[in-house]
């Protein structure tokens, strides 16, 4: 008897779990935290006059797909092993990138390719990282940007912060 009571909870259990909403990646307007990601991903539209240090003004606004992330991630680990390569000693290296809040944003440039900022922390300063971009003077390598083109398959500047 107690068996199929179990059963029968169970199965009641399970079905009275709502669904999981599909989320599309990232929302267009929107961030969205990736919780695969331990939410550690915050994504940000292009706004020509926030971003005009990093884009040109003509650049339009871009969306990343999974996989998209996933070659980010990864140009993110080779651009940190060659920066940590140019480093003499210990001083100001980048470990455990994979482990850094990241803030996106993604366009396509004029000449059409697919361009991402990334600032990535290591550890959140503020609630609001969510909401906006994350800005810090000094702080070492524990704060870095990266500017990958997904086009051409490569980290294009990678900028750790100095120490104060």
């Amino acid at each position: 008897m107690k068996p199929l009571l179990i059963s029968l909870f169970f199965a009641i259990s399970v079905q009275t779990q709502p669904k999981q909403q599909k989320i599309i990646l990232p929302p267009p307007d929107d961030y969205y935290l990736n919780s695969t990601e331990k939410l550690r991903y915050a994504f940000f539209k292009f706004d020509s006059k926030r971003d005009e240090y990093i884009f040109d003004k003509k650049s339009k606004p871009a969306t990343l797909s999974k996989t998209e992330l996933l070659t980010i991630e990864k140009l993110i680990v080779k651009g940190v092993g060659v920066y940590n390569k140019s480093r003499s000693g210990k001083y100001n290296m980048i470990k455990k990138p994979e482990k850094y809040f990241k803030q996106f944003i993604a366009i396509t440039n004029t000449k059409g390719e697919k361009e991402v900022w990334v600032n990535c922390c290591c550890a959140v300063m503020h609630k609001s990282w969510k909401t906006h971009i994350q800005q810090t003077s000094d702080g070492g390598s524990c704060y870095f940007t990266i500017k990958i083109n997904l086009t051409k398959n490569k980290a294009t500047k990678l900028n750790a912060h100095g120490l104060a």
